[in-house]
């Protein structure tokens, strides 16, 4: 009972500044291997705050090298363990779980920095959420190593904007984009995976797409999703 008034009331003040949350990031990914850096956009849409402190939303890639997207992909996640929702309701624990543990490793200047490792295979991905007290992260950057230790890729999340912060601010979704039709498999068990798509032309997009989650995604886009 406690751990869900808890939610409901981290939920409450999350949310409480408007009717429509968003939250949007600037990405921008370097893949040192091939000299290869791409942009794009990452976008949270909150639909519904239900009362036992689950969110549901819609989640926007966007591809600004090659002007394609995906979404929306709907998603549900609770605060007590989001797995894709860049919220945090416990700033200042020095754990916070996120589809697996994330530990306080600094502050600064009022920011807390969070991370997490993961391994597979012998490729070692670390996370850094860099978040103050209002549960929005500023910054997130996913690293990527590999088997001999060299990094190769780095992914950086930069707050675009966000309601939640501002509440004049207004969500921003270029024009001219073409949106990605087919299957959209995103696997994810609890490792950090790279979103597949299938039954498509190849783009960019699938190679700088990096998140941390803790189920198994199968969307399909077609007339159904509009």
């Amino acid at each position: 009972m406690l751990i869900l008034i808890h939610l409901v009331v981290a939920a409450a003040f999350l949310f409480s500044n408007s009717s429509h949350p968003f939250l949007e990031y600037m990405m921008i990914s370097h893949f040192y291997t091939t000299n290869q850096t791409l942009v794009g956009l990452v976008i949270e849409n909150v639909t519904k705050v239900y009362p036992n402190g689950s969110v549901e939303f819609e989640y926007y890639l966007i591809d600004l090298n090659n002007s394609e997207y995906i979404g929306p992909i709907i998603e549900v996640n609770n605060l007590s363990n989001p797995t894709l929702l860049y919220v945090f309701t416990d700033v200042g624990s020095k754990v916070v779980y996120r589809g697996g543990p994330f530990n306080l490793v600094g502050v600064e200047d009022g920011v807390y920095i969070y991370e997490n490792i993961q391994n597979l295979d012998g490729v070692e991905v670390i996370t850094y959420y860099y978040v103050n007290s209002s549960g929005v992260p500023s910054k997130i950057v996913f690293l990527q190593y590999g088997v001999n230790g060299e990094l190769v890729g780095n992914t950086t999340y930069v707050l675009y904007s966000s309601n939640l912060l501002n509440p004049n601010a207004k969500l921003y979704f270029p024009s001219g984009l073409t949106r990605v039709q087919g299957e959209v498999n995103v696997q994810f068990s609890n490792t950090i995976e790279y979103p597949l798509i299938e039954n498509v032309f190849t783009s960019a997009l699938i190679l700088f797409v990096v998140i941390l989650v803790s189920l198994k995604v199968l969307k399909k886009y077609g007339n159904k999703n509009g």
